[in-house]
């Protein structure tokens, strides 16, 4: 630095330091300088701190446990199902037999729809699911159309090559009865690889569930558990996958809480949460 800027710098320095003792000695400040109350409320500069390289260091991302996983979600039946009969009776196979392409599903005693209770949950689910670094494939993207069928619900989740699979329902069972059960494939042929692994996200999935709010069915299964052999979901699965009834519409309590956006988000997180468990244990 040439010596003119030198000195300019050397005497404002001098400068500031012969006023500060001036001002301590009860010396009057300038016309312009800041009052006592100024200095002490200005702001402090902000710093960060830089890395080895000398790049500022940004906060650690998030933990993303299922990075890399693709989990299939099947919201059973649909919202316009009721309006086309001769869809729904179209035959298709099941992994054993005939059965009709879908139904309507069931409905609360107030005309509140299953459909729509379980695409509520298959929403919360998949958002969980991709904030924790999921894929998700829905066999359904909304709860205004028709099926698809049934078959073509588990190719959908089949050719996704998903690591874990939950059909998503609430049961129409009698008025007396209360709570959830989870259904779990027999072996068919095509399903035969994915039944240990179903059995132990079964059990998963029960614990899990059990900490919605929803008690295990009082009418379907032992403990919460059983088996289906008519199902296609089921049937023809080539991936761990479940059916959750997620409890009964056609119980007073039990429609109270299946109605709820908060039981709905409850019942999402509780799937992940065993989604998840599952998922560490392979």
């Amino acid at each position: 630095m040439p010596r003119p800027m030198r000195l300019r710098t050397v005497a404002a320095v001098a400068l500031a330091v012969s006023g500060a003792l001036l001002a301590g000695c009860g010396g009057a400040p300038g016309p312009n300088a800041p009052s006592a109350t100024t200095r002490s409320s200005a702001p402090t500069p902000t710093r960060t701190t830089p890395s080895a390289t000398g790049a500022v260091s940004s906060p650690p991302s998030p933990p993303r446990p299922l990075a890399g996983v693709t989990v299939g979600i099947d919201p059973g039946h649909n919202g316009r199902n009721h309006t086309d009969p001769a869809f729904l009776a179209r035959q298709v196979w099941n992994g054993r037999e005939q059965e009709d392409c879908n139904t309507t599903g069931t409905a609360t005693d107030d005309g509140y729809p299953e459909s729509r209770f379980n695409f509520a949950v298959a929403r919360f689910l998949a958002t969980e699911l991709r904030r924790h670094g999921a894929r998700v494939v829905m066999t359904r993207s909304n709860d205004d159309g028709l099926g698809p069928c049934v078959d073509r619900r588990a190719r959908i989740i089949n050719r996704a090559h998903a690591d874990v699979a939950i059909d998503i329902h609430a049961d129409g069972g009698p008025a007396s009865g209360r709570g959830f059960a989870i259904l779990q494939p027999v072996p068919s042929g095509v399903n035969d690889a994915v039944i240990g692994p179903s059995r132990r996200y079964a059990r998963l999935l029960r614990d899990s569930f059990v900490r919605s709010g929803m008690p295990v069915s009082t009418y379907l299964g032992d403990n919460g558990l059983t088996t289906r052999d008519d199902l296609a979901g089921l049937n023809l699965t080539t991936v761990p996958q479940l059916l959750i009834e997620c409890g009964n519409m056609r119980n007073a309590e039990d429609a109270a809480l299946l109605t709820s956006a908060a039981f709905q988000r409850r019942a999402a997180h509780r799937i992940a949460v065993a989604m998840t468990e599952f998922l560490g244990k392979q």
